[in-house]
């Protein structure tokens, strides 16, 4: 019976918090799906024999380096024309940006002082931080899947009859290393908001870092003396293009990418149970 008291309010915060963002879960879902949709039907639309190769032709003549690198692989095939989707910079900017709005909830509710009354119940403070970790672990994880059923979905009543798909293997890949790309953004927003007294501080803050990485990945990919500098940080373990090409270290950069988020992680529950709230 004790320990069932103790389980209950973790479960009610869960609830609360998917609750109120209920309606934004729905909302990134189905503008991810509807995107990819949208991406499938883009490369069906390419029908002719030679349409890849002169879009590869094309890019190959038109485009700086680092688009070639980081989106090349993409145009050889109908089946690889389907996965952009899931490593285009804007969707990537949408899935990492989300799970740190969840993330940073801890934050928000000491601002608001919400804070006083849930803890006004004999309630660990450890478990608003456990909260927030199971809420943004769902942000990371229901939109990828509503991307990889539309991506079936898609696949299904808008592939040419004589087009390859892309493998299962590869979507799985690109759907799991988004997801962990997110979560470890979301660690390190869940550190941020343990000590911040505003939600909207520790979420700029850790957006704007996010911006600015990727940025400094995409010199990396076309600057070899930026390079160095692009492999210390997240973004330079999720290129979808090496996924692509069968030349990406999937151990190591979801190694990478989890383990980041777990040290985020780690230092907001110290920080969380140390702090004046």
């Amino acid at each position: 019976m004790t320990t069932a008291f103790f389980r209950a309010p973790l479960a009610v915060l869960v609830r609360r918090s998917l609750g109120r963002t209920a309606g934004l879960f729905a909302a990134i879902s189905i503008l991810l799906a509807v995107f990819e949709i949208a991406t499938i039907a883009v490369a069906a639309s390419f029908t002719g024999a030679n349409d890849f190769a002169r879009l590869s032709q094309f890019m190959t003549q038109f485009t700086p380096s680092f688009v070639q690198s980081a989106f090349g692989p993409a145009v050889l095939s109908f089946g690889a024309l389907t996965t952009i989707c899931y490593f285009d910079p804007l969707v990537v900017m949408m899935a990492v940006q989300f799970v740190m709005f969840l993330a940073t909830e801890p934050a928000g509710e000491i601002e608001v002082g919400l804070v006083d009354l849930v803890l006004a119940r004999p309630l660990p403070r450890h478990r608003l931080i456990t909260r927030s970790v199971l809420v943004m672990t769902a942000g990371a994880s229901l939109p990828m899947l509503a991307m990889g059923l539309a991506t079936w979905v898609g696949l299904q009543f808008l592939a040419p009859a004589d087009a390859h798909w892309p493998e299962a293997r590869i979507v799985l890949l690109m759907m799991i290393h988004l997801a962990a790309a997110s979560w470890c953004f979301g660690g390190v927003a869940l550190a941020a908001a343990a000590w911040s007294r505003r939600r909207g501080v520790a979420q700029a803050a850790v957006a704007i870092a996010a911006v600015a990485l990727y940025l400094i990945d995409v010199i990396g990919e076309s600057w070899s003396k930026a390079l160095p500098l692009a492999r210390l940080l997240p973004f330079h373990y999720y290129h979808g293009a090496a996924i692509l090409r069968g030349t990406a270290n999937a151990a190591l950069d979801l190694s990478i990418l989890v383990g980041v988020g777990v040290v985020g992680i780690a230092l907001a529950y110290w920080q969380f149970g140390r702090r004046d709230l």
